[in-house]
């Protein structure tokens, strides 16, 4: 017999995907999720028809996070794991169907040429054999194309679906944002492997006064592995991640309490910080002139100098080369294999900052009291590919700059002066603004969201209005880790602008910050570092 919520689902309409209006009280907006049926239901709904199933509602807002989560661990698997594992099963079939061809020839010719010497008796014979020979052949090649077929459909599918995830991070309401993840939930990630091409084996006969079938040679099909050579096309299940439950699939959490993985004293200033992939990290003070490659224990293990000021590092994702600008030069450098630098190109204002992307792109913060300041995407070789401006005229700079690499967005670390003395920090409005790939303004962060924060040492609060961003970064999740000056916290931000929590408190004055790929921060403190893990599995 049906359970009495299987028969209430049954029976419910079907809400369209991101429609935010209840199915069945249309006028009324879905704020809850009743666990027991699965279902978004309006309040209404909680009060009649789900009415038995109080103890299961949970409102929306509060899912939200979890469902992000999922989506973002989605989103990982898929460009890191899945899509690369597609690629080379397909890559691999191609060259699997590649070979069949010449393969069959050489048996061919094999299967021709021993014939000829069993004269005319053995034309029949002769002719079985080579049709045998050409139905395996297309048998296999049917089974190959048929299975990179349903690998090519799997494939576009998977990188539609990881876009709509991608956009839904950006701008999904909370109703999407569950049902994308009910999606996600149903797919599966069982990649069948390349069918095995089994062609038939060719053995010359050498006794030639014999039996006719034993002079021509004996020809083996493997009838019983070839199974179905057409395939079927209705494999067009949606894959992706293991099927899983919401409570598996978010099972990471925030540690707002993070948890200091080392610490070391460091005396010079810092400014940027570009931690390597194996575990060391470029340092940078934009009053000095070189650039220092420091391992976890704090050891000076490289210097690069420079003839002026260095303003700003970056590292490129891909090639793992250290770029870096100087401001009164107005050049961008890149650090050859030799670390010696080398000119990539100049700038047209003064540059404040940069970020290489992975995709080879060198991301500028430029300014001048005559042109503003702005955000420019130049190619390696300097030319400019996307401009934005963040202020069009004033004082300011753009103090940091960093690259998603989840959904490839771009954010910076902006200031304007708004009025009396310039070299009061006081005079300048500081916010978050976040581009996406083309440089199209996305959120603009002004740390709204961040409770008031009561600082002891000056018995008064800090409030929302005086942000006060010094470094930003984002991490592997599409999180935000900002240096917030006013409050002196790290503070955990949301690729959308919603505030997270803080992860760490300092002490007073200029904070970097930075990210390591396993999502170590390194952080400066009182005359040294402290790399920090503030996500918990």
């Amino acid at each position: 017999m049906a359970s009495k919520t299987s028969t209430i689902r049954a029976q419910l309409p079907v809400r369209g995907k991101g429609n935010t209006k209840c199915h069945i009280h249309k006028d009324n907006d879905v704020l809850l999720l009743c666990q027991d049926c699965k279902v978004l239901i309006c309040l209404t709904c909680s009060l009649s028809t789900h009415k038995a199933h109080n103890g299961s509602f949970v409102e929306l807002s509060e899912m939200e996070q979890k469902y992000q989560n999922i989506i973002l661990d989605f989103v990982n698997n898929t460009d890191r794991v899945y899509i690369p594992k597609l690629n080379q099963e397909i890559t691999t079939s191609l060259a699997k169907l590649a070979s069949c061809k010449p393969l069959s020839d050489i048996i061919r010719e094999n299967i021709l040429d021993h014939s000829n010497q069993c004269k005319e008796e053995l034309d029949l014979m002769t002719a079985g054999y080579l049709s045998l020979c050409d139905k395996m052949e297309v048998a296999a090649t049917d089974r190959i194309q048929t299975h990179i077929t349903n690998m090519e459909g799997r494939l576009a599918m998977l990188r539609n679906l990881s876009s709509e995830c991608k956009q839904t991070l950006q701008t999904g309401t909370g109703v999407l944002v569950y049902d994308s993840v009910s999606e996600i939930q149903e797919l599966d990630t069982d990649i069948p492997p390349t069918p095995n091409i089994n062609l038939v084996e060719f053995t010359p006969g050498k006794d030639r006064h014999g039996f006719l079938k034993k002079a021509l040679g004996n020809i083996n099909s493997p009838t019983d592995r070839t199974g179905s050579s057409t395939g079927s096309h209705s494999y067009q299940k949606r894959v992706a991640t293991p099927k899983q439950s919401s409570d598996q699939m978010s099972k990471f959490r925030y540690n707002l309490r993070p948890i200091v993985m080392s610490k070391f004293s460091y005396s010079d200033g810092v400014t940027s910080i570009c931690p390597t992939s194996d575990g060391q990290a470029w340092l940078c003070d934009y009053g000095s002139d070189t650039v220092k490659l420091v391992n976890i224990e704090g050891k000076v293990l490289q210097t690069i100098q420079h003839s002026s000021n260095i303003r700003h590092i970056s590292l490129d994702p891909t090639t793992g080369r250290l770029w870096f600008c100087c401001r009164k030069e107005r050049i961008v450098f890149e650090v050859s294999t030799s670390s010696i630098p080398v000119t990539r190109f100049t700038t047209e204002d003064d540059p404040y900052s940069l970020c290489v992307t992975r995709e080879g792109r060198v991301v500028v913060g430029t300014g001048s009291r005559k042109h503003g300041f702005k955000v420019i995407m130049y190619t390696a070789d300097g030319r400019v590919l996307h401009t934005a401006s963040v202020e069009r005229s004033g004082a300011g700079f753009i103090q940091c700059i960093t690259h998603c690499s989840v959904i490839g967005n771009i954010a910076v670390a902006s200031c304007k002066h708004i009025s009396g003395d310039y070299h009061s920090p006081k005079n300048y409005r500081r916010h978050v603004i976040v581009y996406n790939q083309t440089l199209q303004d996305l959120v603009n962060y002004r740390g709204e969201d961040i409770p008031q924060i009561r600082w002891s040492s000056f018995r008064r609060f800090i409030t929302p209005d005086k942000f006060d961003p010094d470094t930003v970064v984002y991490d592997s999740r599409g999180n935000l880790v900002i240096a917030d000056r006013s409050t002196n916290t790290i503070q955990l931000i949301s690729g959308a602008g919603r505030y997270i929590g803080a992860c760490h408190t300092y002490k007073g004055g200029h904070q970097a910050v930075s990210v390591q790929k396993d999502d170590v921060v390194w952080a400066t403190c009182d005359r040294g570092f402290k790399l920090l893990m503030y996500y918990s599995d």
